[in-house]
């Protein structure tokens, strides 16, 4: 075969491959209700979340319909032969959210001693949305994993546990409760389910340390890659998984997190719940749970795994201990090349080839960035969380590749392959080298690819299947990258122009070949016309919608009330131009952010509100100490306590002790204590002040004023995390000395 017909051969191969491994990395066809017994189906899990969620009303955390899914909840467990216990307990996270809260825990003995395995998962929701996703399937994949490893007879199977949270959208409250169990250290091993989304590939998204055998032991076809864990951890998100691995626990998190924009919104409802996804999820956390009860739970490894998908069947892993000596061994064997084959190598042609990956990944990033900058002067901003981001990063992934195309071809050109060949996969096992020592996980993907070219980089062969090695395990992650962190040009840019250098070493054409420029002009027109389709779809649609919380907000100390709209990506227009906004300013007592607001009627309740009740000093309190009880209104979904900077020195919520430097900051200066779901008899508060300054009592229920320009938001817009409220304010100052 010549070498021009060669090129056009290995990108089109490289462009199946990615083809490929993408469809491969989307969830399966879900199972019906007349899938065997012993296969998880997610058409029996779905119809247990039918009967879980009822009339699909939002339950968080101490309210009516979160004992209603309870006690529906406890209802099945007992269906399925087993006698849940609840565990009830006041919980407070280190930020100062606290509620009482209600685990159900349900035990199966095994047939030997030892650790159990337990699954995980929380029943309550945010005040906006039923939940369906988030985690109601968590809740009914887990017991459809339950009815199916009951049936099961394993010999010599370990305990099992299931654990269902409350109170995990406030701050992982029932978790924390959880952890004092006495149930909590049995546990040898943790699986938990969640989701931050409706849709999407299932992951296997985080491990605790020590993960080699969980890793050894994960069955189904989730993704997986070491690299998440990386990102994960550096983001400022937690899960009930998080409370465990703090309790010195080891576990594996399970999660997908397609469909963003209906996180936490009404649209995560049983409408939109991808069957495949939990498909996915459940088929992985059964098949994980079944290998590790076929033998003794495995205790935490000496060392970490890391591991990555190829072309979503295959999991390639090694030991993290491994990656130092293959990429030593790598660099060894390309320098001992570059030593044999000396003589056909030049100092120009290296250093050629040296400028090619740079000037690649530069190119890439910088159309990237260019593209998505004119779509969007051209339109309206496209933000980072769009209806549909799939059109914008097809044209960013085709404009990196153009550009890497065009900014490569001349360099690798004048470099030479074998130059091009040695110099590209030195770099990659190098940055493989680097890695393993400051970012672990990441590691493999350069390693893997690079240990491949050196097996005989002076062949022809080596190289090439190097190159789709990389394009098979970096072809996903751009997508991935979206899908998680956002729409960001420089993201997709960087990884899709570093993936093209591997096959730098393919792209070196002879003097007057037009191979690369037929193909950097089709790139080009394919990100023309991908980026015109994403220019022009809307960014958010009803499916997909924009977050916009209306809040009616009284002043019961000035006797004043206003409409403000929370709305983190922009407040709609017509929701705007409903009303004579005021200027936008931090009118929320418990937001530094500026919002539109305007004059509202005073609602008919009169001074219904927040209270704290000084009870008399006890003999021998020390001097400052206040004792108090909090109140809210009746149904509130959470009262809160807005404290100065420094204006006390301890504070105990509930019998729960809490640093007042740690609580979560608030306005001008202050700090944040949340009390979700505050009982009629109201939580007792003790403060030992330092000051005798205002308090601003703050609590919120559910609900829209009969004034409020509800009629306004599109149906493009949604409320979000706790919804619209009817939100209710005054001070307080605790006297300093009685």
């Amino acid at each position: 075969m010549s070498p021009g017909r060669l090129r056009h051969v290995v990108l089109a191969t490289s462009l199946g491959v990615a083809a490929l491994a993408l469809v491969r990395a989307q969830p399966p066809a879900p199972a019906g209700l007349d899938a065997p017994p012993d296969r998880f189906s997610a058409a029996r899990a779905h119809a247990e979340l039918v009967e879980l969620l009822g009339d699909q009303r939002p339950h968080p955390v101490g309210s009516a319909a979160n004992d209603a899914v309870r006690a529906r909840l406890l209802a099945r467990l007992r269906g399925l032969g087993l006698e849940p216990e609840e565990q009830r307990a006041f919980a407070c996270s280190d930020g100062g959210n606290c509620a009482f809260v209600t685990n159900v825990i349900a035990w199966l003995p095994g047939q030997v001693p030892g650790p159990a395995l337990a699954i995980t998962s929380h029943y309550d929701s945010v005040g906006a949305g039923p939940g369906a996703a988030d985690d109601g399937h968590g809740v009914a994949a887990t017991l459809e994993i339950l009815r199916i490893l009951i049936l099961e007879d394993v010999p010599r199977r370990p305990p099992l546990l299931a654990v269902f949270t409350d109170g995990e959208e406030a701050g992982l409250l029932g978790m924390r409760a959880f952890a004092g169990h006495p149930r909590a250290r049995e546990i040898g091993v943790a699986l938990n389910l969640e989701a931050r989304g409706t849709t999407g590939a299932a992951s296997m998204f985080e491990t605790s340390d020590g993960n080699a055998a969980l890793i050894a032991a994960l069955g189904g076809r989730p993704a997986a890659l070491s690299l998440s864990y990386e990102v994960y951890r550096r983001l400022p998100n937690d899960t009930d998984l998080t409370v465990l691995k703090e309790h010195g626990l080891q576990g594996m998190n399970f999660a997908f997190i397609g469909g963003v924009l209906r996180y936490h919104t009404p649209r995560d409802d049983l409408a939109h719940l991808d069957l495949g996804s939990v498909q996915q999820q459940g088929d992985a956390v059964l098949a994980t749970a079944r290998n590790l009860l076929a033998a003794d739970l495995p205790p935490p490894s000496p060392h970490n795994a890391h591991y990555v998908d190829l072309l979503g069947g295959l999991r390639l892993r090694w030991p993290a201990w491994l990656d130092l000596p293959l990429a030593g061994a790598a660099l060894l064997a390309l320098l001992l090349t570059a030593f044999r084959r000396r003589r056909e190598l030049s100092v120009r042609a290296v250093l050629l080839g040296l400028a090619a990956p740079f000037a690649a990944v530069l190119a890439a990033v910088a159309a990237a960035f260019a593209l998505l900058s004119i779509a969007e002067a051209a339109t309206s901003p496209l933000g980072p969380w769009r209806a549909s981001t799939s059109w914008a990063v097809l044209a960013l992934a085709a404009a990196s590749v153009a550009a890497t195309l065009a900014a490569a071809r001349p360099l690798v050109r004048r470099a030479g392959p074998l130059a091009q060949t040695l110099v590209t996969w030195l770099l990659w096992a190098l940055c493989g080298l680097v890695l393993a020592v400051q970012i672990p996980g990441a590691a493999i993907l350069w390693l893997a690819p690079a240990v491949l070219a050196a097996a005989a980089p002076a062949t022809r062969l080596a190289p090439i299947a190097a190159g789709l090695l990389a394009v098979a395990v970096w072809a996903p992650l751009a997508p991935a990258l979206v899908e998680a962190l956002g729409l960001a040009a420089p993201l997709v840019g960087a990884t899709v122009g570093w993936l093209c250098t591997a096959l730098l070493p393919t792209w070196s054409e002879a003097p007057g070949e037009k191979t690369l420029s037929w193909w950097t002009w089709l790139f080009a027109l394919v990100a023309l016309v991908a980026m015109a389709g994403a220019a022009l779809a809307p960014r958010f649609d009803v499916d997909h919608p924009n977050k916009a919380n209306l809040v009616h907000l009284t002043d019961l100390d000035a006797g004043r009330a206003w409409h403000a709209v929370e709305a983190p990506m922009g407040v709609p227009e017509p929701l705007a131009a409903a009303l004579a906004w005021d200027e936008p300013s931090p009118l929320l007592p418990w937001s530094s952010r500026a919002v539109p607001s305007a004059p509202a009627a005073l609602l008919g309740d009169g001074g219904a509100g927040p209270s704290l009740t000084l009870a008399t000093p006890a003999a021998g309190d020390p001097p400052g100490r206040a004792t108090m009880t909090l109140r809210g209104r009746p149904g509130a979904l959470a009262t809160l306590l807005v404290i100065p900077e420094g204006g006390v020195a301890a504070l105990s919520i509930g019998g729960r002790r809490l640093d007042p430097s740690a609580l979560r900051p608030g306005p001008s200066d202050t700090r944040i204590a949340t009390v979700f779901g505050v009982p009629v008899e109201g939580v007792e508060v003790i403060a030992d002040l330092t000051s005798s300054t205002a308090w601003t009592l703050v609590d919120l229920t559910a609900g829209l004023a009969p004034d409020a320009p509800a009629g306004a938001r599109p149906d493009s817009a949604v409320p979000y995390q706790w919804g619209d409220v009817l939100v209710t304010r005054r001070s307080f100052t605790p006297p300093l000395a009685r």
